[in-house]
């Protein structure tokens, strides 16, 4: 399938105004990728590409600009760095497109969850559990030694959004305040007014998960920036663990049980795989703060859906599928009776 006409034009405009060449073209017209909340993805391919360009490109076409130049900076300079993820080849804001745009290298492979569903869940599972920790401890902990001083001080010029836990902690309150959500409110109140003491800061992915890592045999490929901060690491180990302890699967009701015993048991892997890879030890008190700013952010996203209306649009969303669990949690750490739902 591919994207209306209009929407193609304008791609094509963006594109010949960022490389300079009038004359550009398209060997594939834009086609609508799946996988995606936030953002639109449309891949496509160049016919006579930039120099240096490879032919097969993605446009991510952001909602919130200043969301998306955060992203940009990051993942523009974590790729500099060497990093697996895609090179960003052009961005800006608008263009006809929407309020931000990315022009990036199309990532081959698949996610490590690929067909993990139904009744083939189990087997499939096991074959990750395998693998899966140890391959998304690697990843964070490469990512967590890169240099974070570039990412800082293009972000610190720039960005109008935040980009640390504090600075987030304080949007997700007023969020909640005004999603009419006195419950997450007092849950953030806690979590600002508890705060873990100083640690350094590296940069966190923020949305590490499986559904974000793309494997292509030995190679891997670390996609969706539109969470990252530069927070301590246990920022971005609580998140993973997080997302593996309560993982948001399509499976049988009979079958969930075995599936938490099981990502239980993914989780503390990958925790015990990232100290080994890092030389660094996580503890169990930073764990569980952590955890409950990422069920805090999840909670406040979709409490923003539903009085949206958007509740339904994103069907089967992990902050949905895991939003009771994840109010338990924070109802455990932070003593606010938090509820889910608008």
């Amino acid at each position: 399938m591919t994207v209306n006409v209009d929407r193609s034009s304008k791609l094509l405009q963006v594109l010949r105004a960022a490389t300079g060449d009038p004359n550009l073209a398209y060997a594939e017209p834009p086609r609508p990728l799946s996988g995606g909340f936030w953002a639109e993805l449309l891949a496509f391919s160049l016919a006579d590409p930039p120099p240096g360009w490879p032919g097969e490109l993605v446009a991510r076409i952001m909602p919130e600009a200043a969301a998306a130049l955060k992203e940009t900076i990051v993942q523009g300079a974590v790729a500099a760095a060497g990093f697996p993820t895609p090179v960003v080849r052009a961005s800006g804001r608008d263009g006809g497109l929407g309020p931000a745009f990315m022009v990036m290298d199309h990532a081959a492979g698949v996610h490590l969850l690929s067909g993990l569903a139904g009744a083939g869940a189990i087997a499939s599972a096991l074959t990750a559990m395998r693998e899966m920790p140890g391959l998304l401890a690697a990843t964070m902990a490469r990512l967590h030694s890169l240099d974070p001083a570039p990412v800082r001080d293009q972000l610190g010029s720039s960005c109008d959004t935040p980009v640390t836990v504090p600075g987030m902690l304080v949007v997700l309150r007023e969020m909640a305040y005004f999603y009419g959500r006195q419950d997450l409110a007092a849950a953030a109140h806690w979590l600002i007014d508890n705060p873990l003491p100083p640690a350094p800061e590296v940069i966190c992915h923020g949305d590490l998960h499986p559904f974000n890592l793309l494997v292509d045999g030995a190679d891997v490929c670390l996609l969706d920036w539109s969470a990252a901060l530069l927070a301590p690491r246990a920022y971005d180990v609580a998140f993973t663990s997080l997302l593996l302890a309560e993982p948001p699967l399509d499976v049988p009701s009979a079958l969930r049980p075995f599936v938490r015993r099981l990502g239980a048991r993914l989780a503390r892997r990958f925790v015990a795989h990232y100290e080994q890879d890092t030389g660094a030890r996580v503890a169990i008190r930073e764990l569980r703060w952590h955890q409950g700013v990422a069920c805090l952010r999840a909670l406040v996203e979709s409490a923003g859906w539903a009085q949206q209306g958007l509740t339904e649009a994103r069907a089967g969303h992990p902050w949905l599928t895991c939003g009771p669990a994840f109010a338990r949690r924070l109802t455990a750490l932070t003593g606010s009776r938090v509820r889910t739902g608008g």
